[in-house]
């Protein structure tokens, strides 16, 4: 696949990285496919990775990190691809909440929040979609009050990924009725842990629960936790989901790599089955695939250069979670039967696991219809539909 080879520096910075990791390899992996040990294990490498300040490198040192682009975060990011890392359980935190502070955020919640963003001492979710508000972000019907006290906020959250493992949420609710729907929006930091918050998970297809919905009943925020004033939290959240689609999104096409790395091994080791148009679809799958990073590439580097993340970042989440989907299917092919089983035979296979998950790629961040219209709108400039 494809790999980043920008500069003698980058390549000092990816050999020193891999010096790193040999004398601390990630932990190996079991055959525990569970959420519980998928928090575990990502919290620990999580952890181990930043006490060698080896996570957040694009964030300034004053936080954390080491004050360097973009492109040396995606050589960590292919670095760990490579040794079969665990995935970094705080990506909320790290891609989005994390930038959002250092950018919109006062000196007081920089202070409390960061540090423990990078070390996963805290894990973040994201209080965004709604049951009437999950394309439509400005339809929000989640309110926070002005009172004495704070907020007081009262609403409903749904599809909150880790809401029942996160210690905090990054939450846009509705602070006034008098603007436009997109206006009188207002972005929280709240404690997962305030009294009135009751967090429900829901069963996926794949039989995970990553996903929730939450509940919130008078639950009391402190005025100090607002990002950006009252009223701006549409702007925030509009800054929140740049980083996401185009940091975060280049975090997980690395998935594509790993899947299309099994799927070369089992069918070099499967001499019995010569399966030619199998064959022709994977060949297909790893062009596409290398076309996506390749575009990633170019949206990374020109943020490297001063440029600011935009709606180009759809690009990347459509054409990412479409051809993970495609990956995803080919391995269950490539599997026949097989993939319909686990190891106990009462749960489902690995390769069928990965293609119900990656179902919802094309649903979650934004769905494929609504990125599609983004692109149309707003980066080849065509006219809304009537």
């Amino acid at each position: 696949m494809l790999k980043l080879e920008i500069s003698e520096q980058s390549n000092k910075f990816r050999t020193e990285f891999r010096a790193w990791l040999i004398n601390n390899p990630p932990p190996l992996e079991t055959k525990d496919s569970s959420l519980d040990e998928f928090v575990k294990r990502g919290r620990s490498w999580q952890q181990k990775l930043s006490s060698g300040s080896w996570i957040g490198v694009h964030w300034p040192k004053e936080f954390g990190g080491r004050s360097l682009s973009l492109v040396e975060e995606a050589i960590i990011q292919e670095e760990l691809v490579r040794v079969n890392a665990p995935q970094i359980l705080g990506l909320f935190g790290l891609t989005m909440v994390g930038p959002v502070l250092i950018k919109h955020g006062t000196v007081e919640q920089k202070r409390k929040y960061l540090s423990d963003i990078l070390s996963a001492q805290k894990i973040w979710c994201q209080g965004f979609s709604e049951p009437e508000a999950g394309s439509d972000l400005a339809n929000i019907k989640t309110k926070a009050v002005s009172s004495e006290n704070g907020f007081i906020i009262n609403g409903q959250k749904i599809w909150t990924s880790f809401a029942h493992i996160a210690d905090y949420c990054f939450l846009l609710c509705r602070t006034s009725e008098h603007e436009k729907k997109h206006q009188g929006l207002t972005y929280l930091l709240v404690d997962m842990r305030s009294s009135g918050i009751t967090t429900r998970p829901l069963t996926q297809i794949s039989g995970d629960s990553e996903f929730n919905e939450v509940f919130f009943d008078n639950v009391v925020v402190p005025k100090e936790n607002v990002v950006g004033n009252v009223g701006e939290g549409w702007t925030i959240a509009i800054s929140t989901l740049m980083f996401e689609r185009v940091v975060l999104t280049f975090a997980r096409q690395l998935q594509s790599e790993v899947a299309l790395r099994e799927l070369l091994q089992q069918l070099n080791s499967d001499k019995t089955n010569d399966n030619s148009i199998l064959k022709v679809r994977l060949a297909d799958a790893v062009a596409e695939a290398s076309a996506v990073r390749a575009l990633a590439y170019r949206h990374l580097l020109d943020y490297s250069n001063g440029a600011q993340a935009g709606p180009e970042g759809s690009l990347d989440k459509l054409f990412w979670s479409e051809s993970f989907q495609k990956i995803a299917k080919l391995g269950v092919v490539a599997q026949g039967w097989r993939s319909a089983y686990g190891e106990t035979n009462d749960n489902i296979g690995y390769h069928m696991h990965r293609y119900l998950y990656s179902r919802g790629r094309t649903i979650a961040a934004g769905s494929s219809e609504i990125q599609r219209s983004i692109i149309a709108e707003r980066i080849l400039q065509l006219p809304k539909s009537r």
